[in-house]
């Protein structure tokens, strides 16, 4: 399939500036209107801001020409496998997805260093992996029954409250923001594409809203594996 590269990165172009300059006008007016200070290294602070841009305008384009697509192609294809087949191929994509994820590297480097260490970043980073590819299976398991979508909220969040309930205190905000992080540009760029062409393929163009929530169920995923390993880790700390 050929691409006519011109107006997609005219298009790119105008979805970048258009996402990108409510955000500087907003941080310009709060600089020079509220605060009314002089920006320090400006030539610091417009390179930085150019690179942001640019590095965001490289991201969708690469988005529209390869995790969209091989998304939609990959679920496609998983679509004519034997359901035990599928279900592994999901997990492995969903947990390959979370380590890709850069805000899940930084969540966990962060609480690597609040915890002094105990806590290794790659210990963090495979909780959160292992959740989001449960989740993914999940939601291949949904498309393949026809379930609804709260078939799989309502239970995974009366979970994730019970052991919000449970857990230790100190480690519940990170939980949560495990299952923020795991949403990242990385799964809704190439998962939501996969599920979609599952679905596609499946059902035809009525299933495909089958394909959509997908992102809701990753959230959760990382959220009741961090909340568990709260529980593992505090259970050991008693017996020892």
């Amino acid at each position: 399939m050929t691409v006519d590269l011109g107006p997609l990165l005219a298009h790119t172009a105008v979805e970048v500036v258009e996402a990108t300059a409510p955000v500087l006008l907003l941080i310009a007016f709060f600089q020079f209107a509220v605060l009314r200070r002089p920006v320090q290294r400006p030539r610091a602070v417009a390179t930085g801001v150019a690179m942001a841009v640019v590095g965001f305008f490289l991201f969708v384009v690469g988005a529209k020409l390869s995790l969209i697509p091989m998304g939609m192609a990959i679920g496609r294809a998983l679509a004519g496998a034997a359901l035990p087949a599928v279900l592994g191929v999901a997990f492995a994509l969903g947990a390959a997805v979370a380590l890709a994820e850069p805000a899940v590297r930084i969540l966990a480097y962060e609480i690597d260093e609040v915890s002094a260490g105990s806590l290794r970043k790659r210990l963090i980073a495979g909780v959160i992996a292992f959740g989001v590819g449960v989740a993914v299976t999940l939601a291949v398991v949904r498309i393949a029954y026809g379930l609804p979508l709260v078939a799989i909220l309502v239970p995974g969040y009366v979970l994730a409250i019970g052991l919000t309930l449970a857990a230790p205190r100190d480690m519940v905000p990170a939980a949560y923001d495990a299952g923020a992080v795991a949403t990242g540009p990385v799964a809704v760029n190439f998962v939501l594409p996969l599920t979609t062409g599952m679905a596609l393929a499946l059902g035809g163009d009525r299933a495909a809203t089958l394909g959509f929530g997908v992102v809701g169920i990753i959230a959760l995923g990382p959220i009741v594996t961090m909340l568990a390993l709260a529980l593992a880790l505090r259970r050991r700390e008693s017996d020892a």
